[in-house]
């Protein structure tokens, strides 16, 4: 059965299509029923049409910036899996976007295998998640999709054994996304952002889950931590996406606001030196001609 039919079986689904989309012009929603029906898979993901649109949105922003970069082959990690949803919906929008463009993905889960730990304090929003939340169901290798493996263990310790086997493989991390609830957490999470220049595209599209309540704040949860990485002496910072809502077809989706980018400032596109003008951009002035028919 079609995913997004899925999806509308539930009520919260039309909780969200009455905020996000009745309130745009009947135009968009009435050309997003000829777009659901006879549209590609790319033109359903710029109308919000692939379920779990942030990770449509950001899977394909990682695969257009690797097909830019001519990268053959692009990871794609989801801190915190749980039951394994987010996981799934990744492979199934990777698969179709692989044929596409044409490049190689690889999907990595990372998850303790017990649910929420202890929170730490104030920091973690103890007031919204606890210990135990959000078990895993401890999927093994032959219930996930093809290219799609998860890893259990604290994300501190398998993190490390991870970047060790990256400096081996030849291809990039190009989408991460971040649904671990905790400051704590996602402190550790973002050491991903740490490694060897070379393990990335010039940025990765970065996703943080849980950043969309009204309270939450730039002193607790996912925000505190994004707010201390940037601080570090580092060339990889993470900035909001600039001017998304404006590009996009329906602007009040709630997920707009948590789509990122972390930079790889010192990665090879960034230096001047590989940058050669092949043909000098001119402006005109038409106001000139104007002035002088006066």
């Amino acid at each position: 059965m079609n995913l997004l039919f899925l999806k509308l079986l539930k009520p919260r689904i039309w909780k969200r299509i009455y905020k996000e989309r009745l309130g745009e012009p009947f135009i968009y929603n009435l050309i997003s029923i000829l777009v659901y029906i006879f549209g590609d898979f790319i033109k359903k993901i710029n109308y919000d049409l692939v379920p779990r649109h942030p990770y449509a949105f950001g899977i394909n922003e990682a695969f257009k910036i690797a097909k830019e970069e001519n990268i053959n082959k692009i990871i794609l990690i989801e801190f915190g899996v749980a039951a394994g949803a987010g996981l799934f919906n990744m492979s199934y929008i990777a698969s179709k976007l692989s044929k596409i463009y044409c490049i190689d993905y690889e999907i990595i889960g990372f998850d303790s295998g017990e649910g929420m730990p202890e929170p730490i304090d104030y920091r973690d929003h103890p007031e919204k998640y606890r210990k135990g939340d959000f078990p895993s169901l401890l999927l093994k290798e032959s219930d996930l999709p093809k290219k799609c493996k998860i890893i259990f263990g604290s994300i501190q310790d398998t993190l490390k054994k991870f970047i060790r086997d990256l400096e081996k493989k030849e291809s990039k991390i190009g989408f991460v996304s971040v649904d671990v609830d905790y400051y704590t957490s996602t402190k550790e999470c973002l050491n991903i952002f740490l490694i060897d220049k070379d393990s990335y595209l010039s940025k990765v599209v970065t996703y943080f889950d849980d950043i969309y309540m009204v309270d939450h704040n730039i002193y607790c949860g996912e925000l505190l931590a994004i707010e201390e990485f940037n601080d570090k002496d580092s060339m990889r910072k993470i900035c909001k996406m600039n001017q998304l809502r404006n590009t996009r077809v329906f602007k009040n989706s709630i997920y707009l606001d948590q789509m990122f980018f972390c930079h790889i400032l010192d990665h090879k596109r960034r230096d001047p030196s590989i940058w050669v003008n092949e043909k000098k951009v001119i402006l005109s002035n038409p106001y000139r001609k104007l002035l002088n028919d006066l």
